[in-house]
Parts: structure tokens; C-alpha cells; sequence
């Protein structure tokens, strides 16, 4: 039953899903008017895109489309690596959109003209990675933006996701930092007032397991960690080339 606003595991998250979808129709950022109760759905990548493809997976058995903002410019994972790039691929194929998280950070201090170009540069790169159109993007951290600007709708034929706007127009929750920064999205769905939904999750915070948020970020870097360990090992075994100082298990 929907009543637990700390529980981010995936179990609950199945429940909330099922919940909104008898509730609203499920909207992307291109295709959310119309009458009706609403729900725009989204998710920005921060940490872990396998947790994504997890989500995105939920979402597709139960029928409803979401959209997952990808960074290229994360740190905690790489969008062109041949693995990190399929995975953004099959989210595409379940029938999800690809937006852009744009992290304003790595722009620095020129012109605004120049945000603009970098922004639709990495929409680009994006789309060529996820093989189907980028029509939206979300800013990463943006209230730590110093002297930039993003105030428009639109940006280089973007629609901005972080524009006052849907906020102004839809019942907003977020989950960042592993909390719920404002009402939780299960009570929101439960409310019979609230008939157009926005909801912003990060998928690194939905896991098998309920626990504090830093260890669930703790996870995510150890399975990064995991996987390159052992991609380095099979390349030199595979190639049949000395791996000093190998720890044996």
C-alpha cells in the first residue's frame, strides 16, 4: 500500500507506478496538453545508468513512457563506452525519450551564445549515441549556476525542462539527494487534488534495498568500480599478457 515516503526501493517504486498509471496519462515534454489528469515523468541520470535501464524496464511492462535526461558529461560514468552507450539505446527502444541533463559547469564563463551552442553540441552527440531525437533538456545542479543563464522555454530548438513553467502548471516532487525535497511522490499520486503530476527521481535511489542515500551512491560507485576491475583483468587475460600485481581470490 501507497504510505511510506522513505521506503526508495524498487518493490515501492512498482507500487507508485501502478498507482499513477490508473491515475494519469503518462506525458513527455513534447506531448503533455490535453485534457485529463497528466503526469510528466522524469528521470535525470546522475550516477548510474544501470539503475536507469532497471526503471526503464519497470516502466515499460507497466505500459507508461517516461523521459531519462542523460549526462555526457558525468563523472561517475562514461556515455561513450560501447556498454553505457547500449544501455541508453535500450531505454530509447522501450519506448522512453532521450533528453539531455546539461551539467552548465563544464561551460565555464563565456557568452550565453556559447551555452547555447555547447548545449545542441551534446544534444547531437547524444542523439547519434541513443539513435533517436533529443527534443528536451534538464539542467544538472542548477541552482549552483553562477552568472548563466537558462530563462527560456526553449534553447536551440530544446524544450527546457527546468523552466519555471511546468512547475507553475504541474504539482512538482523531486527526490534529489535521496529525499524527498518536497511532498512525496507517493502522496502526490494519492492525492485526488493534484491532477497534474510532475515528477522528477534519479534512479541510482531505487534499489533492491531499503538504505541511507550515501550508501546507496556507495553502491553504485562500488559496481563501477567492480566492473572496471574486472574488465581490465579479462583484457589482459584474453590477450594472454602478464597481470602484475594481480591480488588472487
Amino acid at each position: 500500500m501507497i504510505g511510506m515516503s522513505d521506503d526508495f526501493t524498487t518493490t515501492r517504486y512498482g507500487e507508485i507506478l501502478a498507482a499513477a498509471k490508473l491515475k494519469y496519462r503518462f506525458a513527455t515534454f513534447a506531448d503533455c496538453g490535453g485534457e485529463g489528469c497528466v503526469a510528466l515523468w522524469r528521470h535525470d541520470i546522475d550516477f548510474s545508468p544501470h539503475r536507469a535501464l532497471a526503471l526503464a524496464r519497470m516502466e515499460a511492462d507497466a505500459g507508461v513512457v517516461a523521459t531519462y535526461f542523460v549526462q555526457p558529461s558525468a563523472r561517475f560514468y562514461n556515455v561513450f563506452e560501447p556498454e553505457i552507450a547500449a544501455i541508453i539505446r535500450e531505454i530509447g527502444r522501450l519506448g522512453h525519450d532521450i533528453g539531455l541533463h546539461f551539467e552548465t559547469e563544464t561551460v565555464g564563463h563565456s557568452q550565453e551564445l556559447d551555452h547555447e551552442r555547447r548545449l545542441v553540441f551534446q544534444a547531437g552527440v547524444l542523439e547519434h549515441l541513443a539513435e533517436k531525437p533529443v527534443n528536451a533538456f534538464s539542467l544538472h545542479n542548477p541552482t549552483t549556476m553562477v552568472g548563466i543563464s537558462f530563462d527560456e522555454l526553449q534553447h536551440g530548438g530544446l524544450v527546457n525542462a527546468s523552466h519555471p513553467k511546468w512547475r507553475e502548471e504541474f504539482s512538482y516532487c523531486s527526490d534529489s539527494n535521496g529525499i524527498w525535497r518536497f511532498r512525496s511522490l507517493d502522496a502526490m499520486v494519492a492525492d485526488a487534488q493534484i491532477t497534474r503530476l510532475y515528477a522528477l527521481t534519479h534512479p541510482e535511489w531505487w534499489q533492491a534495498e531499503p538504505m541511507p542515500p550515501r550508501l546507496r551512491l556507495q553502491r553504485c560507485i562500488d559496481g563501477r568500480k567492480a566492473w572496471l576491475e574486472n574488465y581490465y583483468d579479462a583484457l589482459l587475460a584474453t590477450n594472454e599478457r602478464p597481470n602484475i600485481g594481480r591480488k588472487e581470490l
